[in-house]
């Protein structure tokens, strides 16, 4: 599937290809306006993530041409689409278009006549792409990973949620995806009631093992696991009823927190019920403008603020790993 974001004077470019036909294999979906990209890729981006190419008309965008890169360099670290830029009359020597390489973008349309313009974008939505131009190439988001020893045995951390779908369990399988990558033995368990891990079991087909499953060196769970691991991540959903001496008793304590206006009641709520026990908050979803002004109003002695990217795919453990490396760094041994 094809997303476009176009500017209204180009409504109408990728009319000639077919896609937008009925019985299309490949159809698009077509949003007309004006765009900030970095805005777009952090608060709408998630909602089309299973399209394979997208493709931006540069005029549409208000980004200056530094941002404009920023954003699409940030989008191909998150999301496994292809991006063709459009935008007539870039020439070679001009700073964008060197951007664009180095940000990993090698479908870039830059002819100003029509039948120019429709020979790129076919080339670009081909199954190979333009290959006129030499795009930087990107790191694989699957490996490269830095490995680290781990002494610790069975560490417990705590995730909540200041209230439902804020992301918790997101968050406890992200950790859970990173500690196992960077080489610690990890066991995430659901410790709520949502029960989800059986359908989360059956969508990534897990390896069904005595007492749960297995995948990608994670252990899941629904009770403590039997014999040591590393860490022990608990998955407390939103509601903490029951469970207070596990929360306070845990080695790390993980608060996922939302910062817009309607959410904030709900993390206040959660800080003051948690007053005088350290814990880290993790806010999701927050722009950069903002950060210094909510890690202000949020962080005292007690609490500690992080922010966290988008993770658009559930067992990612690349996107956050700066925030969980700072979560657990002290277990890293050496």
């Amino acid at each position: 599937m094809i997303l476009y974001l176009s500017s209204p004077q180009h409504t109408n470019l990728l009319d000639f290809t077919g896609f937008y036909e009925p019985d299309s294999e490949v159809p698009v979906k077509k949003m007309v306006g004006n765009f900030v990209l970095k805005q777009f890729v952090v608060y709408d981006m998630r909602s089309f993530a299973h399209f394979t190419d997208v493709v931006l008309d540069r005029p549409a965008f208000g980004d200056t041409d530094e941002e404009f890169a920023q954003a699409i360099e940030e989008f191909l670290t998150m999301y496994s689409a292809r991006v063709t830029v459009i935008c007539e009359g870039l020439t070679q020597a001009a700073p964008l278009f060197q951007a664009l390489l180095d940000s990993g973008v090698g479908n870039i349309v830059c002819d100003t006549e029509i039948e120019g313009i429709q020979q790129e974008i076919r080339e670009c939505l081909s199954g190979q792409g333009m290959t006129r131009y030499a795009a930087k190439e990107r790191p694989d988001r699957a490996g490269g990973q830095e490995k680290y020893r781990f002494d610790c045995r069975n560490v417990v951390v705590v995730v909540i949620g200041s209230q439902a779908r804020i992301g918790t369990t997101t968050a406890a399988v992200g950790l859970c995806a990173w500690l196992a990558r960077v080489g610690a033995s990890v066991c995430y368990v659901e410790a709520h009631a949502g029960g989800h891990l059986a359908a989360l079991a059956r969508g990534y087909e897990m390896k069904a093992e005595e007492g749960g499953w297995q995948f990608e060196g994670v252990r899941y769970r629904s009770t403590e696991p039997k014999g040591d691991v590393n860490f022990v991540v608990h998955d407390l959903g939103s509601d903490f009823a029951g469970k207070r001496e596990l929360l306070e008793n845990a080695d790390i304590k993980l608060l996922v927190c939302g910062t817009k206006p309607y959410e904030l009641g709900f993390t206040v709520r959660l800080q003051a019920s948690l007053a005088g026990i350290y814990a880290y908050l993790l806010c999701p979803f927050v722009a950069e403008g903002m950060k210094d002004d909510l890690a202000e109003a949020l962080q005292n002695d007690y609490h500690k603020v992080m922010f966290s990217e988008y993770q658009p795919e559930l067992t990612d453990s690349d996107c956050n790993g700066k925030q969980y490396k700072n979560l657990i760094g002290k277990y890293i041994a050496g």
